[in-house]
């Protein structure tokens, strides 16, 4: 594998942004036309087989896009991004929305990005969170084009899945009041 060089990086560059942007449907608008910037411990770039890996302290950031990790490894193919692993103790990501003030948040001690089917795969006591809503299992997929949801526990876990769902804080959504009678 070569070493990061500073062709490697400009070569690097457009590549990772044009993983990320498909996959920003949910995320501020504005995070695309921001500066990718990245950091690990350790890079090392195999242009023949289109395999990069980060180690150490990974940190990616666009906008308000934040993915950290122990190990990240991209994979490139016909000249795109095909898929991306994150593992850490936990690995997280999180990003604010265009729709609302809450970040979403996620962990897991594995992250798979599929970019292709626009899939992501957490396992390992993975989370997703927005706000005070909660979703955790073993295994989560999340369909971020059809903005579907699975999760299940693992057939050796005992935890089963778990779910918070906050009501909404929205007055307009609440159910209006009967107007009190006044006694004479």
């Amino acid at each position: 594998m070569l070493q990061i060089n500073k062709f490697s990086v400009i070569t690097f560059i457009p590549l990772f942004i044009s993983m990320v942007q498909p996959s920003l449907a949910f995320a501020l608008a504005t995070d695309r036309e921001q500066p990718i910037k990245i950091k690990a411990d350790k890079v090392s770039i195999d242009e023949k087989t289109g395999v990069s890996l980060y180690v150490g302290n990974v940190t990616f950031t666009q906008g308000s896009l934040i993915l950290k990790g122990s190990k990240v490894v991209i994979h490139q193919t016909d000249g795109g991004v095909s898929k991306i692993i994150a593992s850490g103790k936990p690995a997280t990501f999180q990003q604010q929305q265009d729709s609302t003030n809450e970040l979403i948040q996620a962990q897991a001690g594995k992250m798979e990005y599929i970019t292709k089917d626009e899939r992501v795969y957490l396992s390992q006591d993975a989370s997703i969170s927005q706000g005070d809503n909660l979703l955790k299992g073993n295994e989560i997929e999340f369909n971020t084009h059809t903005s579907t949801v699975t999760a299940k526990k693992s057939d050796a876990n005992t935890n089963r899945v778990h779910i918070v769902i906050e009501p909404s804080k929205n007055p307009l959504s609440s159910p209006e009041k009967t107007p009190q009678k006044k006694s004479k």
